[in-house]
């Protein structure tokens, strides 16, 4: 089974996205095409560019990884992430969007405009990097004639550039709602989420299948910690979401005509 994959921002959250994307590389569903908003972007272009759930994680759990990430003084942002690093041309090697193996979407918000950009033409990671940068905690970046930000601050779970692939439509989201708020959790990840969660509630409802746990609200924001958790967690969940999503379209199958399917 082909699918189109949306996979939400979330920060250190992202491994359960990992999770999901492993569990469909071992039950044979081929993504055919995939949209990322922030930490979404980032393995949205991974996949994208053919690297595997196994290799991505590995990359993420390394030393190298950890040390992207720069003090950037206070000059718009309090962090920067290091675009030289050469660990992010083993996380997606590709570096243009439209040279990617499937079609690959990477959101971002333009501060000058204050609109959405869905981006599947121009440099891999900048794009990335612009998708990921949550401010004030990371700087805006420049590309072209625009000031780019997360893009999760208007849509966190970017379903839209998939609605018109034949595909079924699969998002991830990393921020599930109707979970009451953890106290282990900063004042800021609390504020964060909030800002996050406003903008997915009718995505959810565009997607055939929704993949999320409860209990990624337990899990910080900010740290390395739960890499390895929250991908198990994500392999779990999404083996089972999966393949009760494939029995279910088996099932009806004979019953849908052309028309009538997706």
């Amino acid at each position: 089974m082909k699918i189109a994959l949306a996979l939400s921002g979330g920060a250190g959250r992202g491994a359960f996205h990992l999770g999901v994307i492993a569990a469909c590389e071992q039950n044979g569903v081929e993504i055919a095409a995939v949209s990322g908003t922030s930490i979404g972007a980032v393995i949205a272009v991974g996949v994208g560019s053919g690297v595997s759930a196994f290799d991505l994680i590995r990359l993420f759990q390394s030393q190298a990884f950890r040390k992207i990430f720069c003090f950037n003084w206070f000059h718009r942002g309090l962090f920067r992430i290091d675009e030289a690093t050469s660990i992010l041309k083993e996380i997606a090697p590709i570096s243009r969007l439209e040279a990617m193996e499937i079609p690959t979407f990477v959101t971002c918000v333009d501060l000058y405009s204050g609109s959405i950009l869905r981006f599947s033409q121009g440099d891999t990671i900048p794009l990335a990097i612009a998708s990921s940068a949550l401010i004030p905690l990371f700087r805006p970046i420049a590309y072209e004639n625009y000031l780019l930000v997360d893009g999760g601050f208007m849509d966190n779970l970017p379903v839209a550039p998939l609605l018109d692939f034949e595909y079924p439509l699969v998002s991830v989201n990393l921020f599930p709602l109707h979970v009451k708020h953890s106290k282990k959790g900063s004042l800021l990840e609390r504020a964060i989420s909030l800002s996050l969660l406003s903008s997915s509630e009718s995505q959810i409802e565009q997607s055939d299948l929704c993949i999320t746990d409860a209990s990624l609200g337990d899990v910080g924001l900010f740290t390395f910690g739960e890499i390895m958790r929250c991908f198990e967690l994500g392999y779990r969940v999404g083996s089972e979401k999966i393949l009760t999503f494939m029995g279910q379209k088996s099932i009806m199958k004979p019953f849908l005509t052309s028309e009538g399917m997706r």
